[in-house]
C-alpha cells in the first residue's frame, strides 16, 4: 500500500510543474506609462518572462523570471532567449526582485527581436547562468500585437493655441 502512495506522490511531484506552468499564459499588463507583455500567472508573482515598453520610447526592456546561479546583483551577463532557428543574445545585468534571494537578469531588446521570436513559434527557451527554462509561445500572438500598439507613442490632447486677436498687423 504505501509502495502505490509514494508513486502516486511522485507522479503529482512531477505533474506540479506542468500544472503551474498550464495556469501561466501569455496576457499585457497596461500602467499609467508602460505596456508589459507577461508570460505568467495572471495576477500572481508567479512567472517566467516579461517585456516592458515605455509608449513612444524605442526599445524594450526584458526580464527573465527563472532565477540564476551565480549571478551578483549588477553584475553583467547575457539573457539568451531561443525560438525554433531564432537564437537572441541579450546583453544584460543581475536584478534582484524586491523579495527574495534569487537574481535575475535584466537586458535591452527591440521589438523587431520580440516580433522574431513569436514567429518562430512553439516554445521559447530562456536561458541565464545556471538557469534554463522553456514555455509555451502559444497564444501570444493576439497579446504581442496589443502589446505593439500599446507601445506606440499615445495620441497627444489636442494643442490649444494662444487665444488669436484680431488686432491688425503693423
Amino acid at each position: 500500500m504505501l509502495r502505490p502512495a509514494l508513486a502516486f506522490c511522485a507522479l503529482l511531484a512531477l505533474a506540479a510543474p506542468a500544472a503551474a506552468q498550464q495556469k501561466m499564459n501569455w496576457h499585457l499588463q497596461e500602467g499609467e506609462d508602460t505596456a508589459a507583455l507577461v508570460f505568467a500567472v495572471p495576477d500572481s508573482d508567479e512567472g517566467a518572462i516579461f517585456f516592458l515598453c515605455k509608449p513612444g520610447t524605442p526599445g524594450l526592456t526584458v526580464q527573465s523570471m527563472i532565477g540564476s546561479k551565480g549571478i551578483e546583483r549588477g553584475a553583467s551577463t547575457a539573457l539568451v532567449l531561443t525560438a525554433g532557428g531564432t537564437k537572441k543574445s541579450l546583453p544584460g545585468k543581475g536584478v534582484a526582485p524586491e523579495e527574495g534571494d534569487s537574481v535575475d537578469v535584466e537586458a535591452s531588446a527591440q521589438m523587431a527581436d520580440l516580433k522574431a521570436l513569436a514567429k518562430a513559434g512553439g516554445s521559447l527557451t530562456i536561458e541565464v547562468k545556471g538557469a534554463k527554462r522553456s514555455i509555451s509561445l502559444s497564444g501570444i500572438g493576439p497579446v504581442l500585437t496589443k502589446f505593439e500598439a500599446a507601445c506606440k507613442p499615445k495620441a497627444d490632447a489636442p494643442k490649444t493655441d494662444a487665444p488669436k486677436t484680431d488686432a491688425p498687423k503693423g
